[in-house]
């Protein structure tokens, strides 16, 4: 019976963690599959640093859930406007960031500056 339970616990932990790694790979590619709200634009986020690719404009941030676009906690790269100074901005930081859908239905922070 205890072994039965072990091999339980076990099997519960690998798919728990099965999902979090999931979760923490989605990127900004796979959003075409989230649904956003209709009419949303921008909205105001949350997140940590990950990395920084100044050379490409890029962030990859782990964001907590942005309601105002339905979506839920995410790991994801995000293109930067040339507004936005990335030399201020280092990986394992908390941010504040605003981001605003353009043209091309893509999603840019337009504003990011340290958490408080």
């Amino acid at each position: 019976m205890r072994r039965m339970l072990s091999m339980t616990l076990v099997l519960a932990a690998s798919f728990a963690g099965a999902a979090v790694a999931q979760e923490k790979a989605m990127d900004h590619a796979e959003m075409k599959s989230v649904e956003t709200v209709p009419g949303e634009t921008e909205a105001d986020g949350v997140g940590v640093i990950n990395s920084v690719d100044a050379d490409k404009g890029t962030v990859n941030i782990t964001h907590e859930p942005m309601p105002k676009l339905g979506w839920p906690t995410m790991t994801m790269d995000l293109p930067v406007t040339k507004k936005v100074d990335l030399g201020d901005i280092k990986a394992g930081e908390k941010v504040d960031f605003r981001i605003k859908l353009g043209r091309d239905k893509q999603y840019r922070v337009i504003e990011m500056k340290a958490a408080k």
